[in-house]
């Protein structure tokens, strides 16, 4: 099997989709090659220097071979320019992930150490920390796919929390900031922004009409509210898809200021 890592020289701050289903007919994302061009296409226009194509995987339900892939993703590199596109998965959480990684089924960013994880919308297993755990021993960082959008995390953010203090990272859709998922979605993403608890960014792009490739209102939207995060996610998203190890920001233990607390206060003075 043909080696498609990319390694490119970082120069400097990269801007980088980290999750995307720009290969088409593998799942729910680009229909046809000429889909993922359009999507591509606007991808660069942002200036979008890589992409990730982070196609599902769900064992025994949504499988495909590396060779598969590769092909697949082979033919999209050959017909576009000015970007990158690296390969990757977004895995649905699995107790058998370790297995599967050992078998070759699954697979990180760019043939990274990073590998991006989806969990249920609705929950969060009792197994997670036990899977990212047996990962980590194998030298995977896992990423949480878009957690912002997990009802069991909002109800208990801790539950991230957890797992980003036990090595984890988390990565967030950009369309969650531009409230693309409704408003409780928004002030909970703001919130996982000013507590340094988003790592990554991606557009979770599955078409070139409704959830597009688009980036650029996203980042502006994190930069106001956190420049700081913005920064450091700058400063290592590129060595993220060149396999470079990275320390993450201390977590901030954030508290919102609460209008019904500004008269409480005026009452007692």
């Amino acid at each position: 099997m043909e080696n498609i890592t990319v390694h490119i020289m970082s120069k400097t701050s990269s801007i980088v989709d980290f999750h995307s289903h720009i290969i088409p007919g593998i799942d729910d994302g680009s229909r046809n090659f000429a889909m993922t061009s359009s999507m591509l296409d606007i991808s660069k226009k942002q200036g979008v220097e890589y992409i990730a194509a982070t196609s599902h995987f769900i064992c025994g339900e949504l499988e495909y071979s590396r060779e598969e892939y590769d092909l697949i993703l082979k033919n999209v590199r050959e017909n576009v320019k000015d970007i990158n596109v690296v390969s990757g998965m977004e895995v649905y959480i699995n107790p058998d992930l370790k297995k599967l990684y050992k078998e070759k089924r699954i697979w990180t960013i760019n043939n990274s150490r990073y590998m991006l994880i989806e969990l249920p919308m609705n929950d969060f297993p009792m197994y997670t920390e036990e899977v990212f755990y047996d990962l980590r021993l194998e030298g995977i960082v896992p990423i949480l796919a878009h957690p912002e959008r997990n009802r069991a995390i909002i109800k208990d953010e801790t539950l991230l929390e957890a797992l980003i203090e036990q090595g984890a990272m988390s990565q967030m859709n950009v369309g969650s900031l531009t409230g693309a998922f409704g408003k409780t979605v928004k002030e909970f993403s703001e919130r996982l922004v000013k507590r340094n608890m988003i790592h990554i960014l991606g557009s979770d792009a599955h078409n070139d009409v409704h959830r597009t490739t688009s980036v650029e209102e996203g980042r502006k939207m994190l930069k106001k509210i956190n420049p700081d995060l913005f920064d450091w996610i700058e400063g290592n998203e590129e060595k993220i898809i060149l396999n470079e190890e990275i320390q993450c920001l201390n977590i901030c233990n954030y508290k919102e200021k609460r209008f019904f607390n500004f008269f409480k206060r005026r009452e007692r003075r």
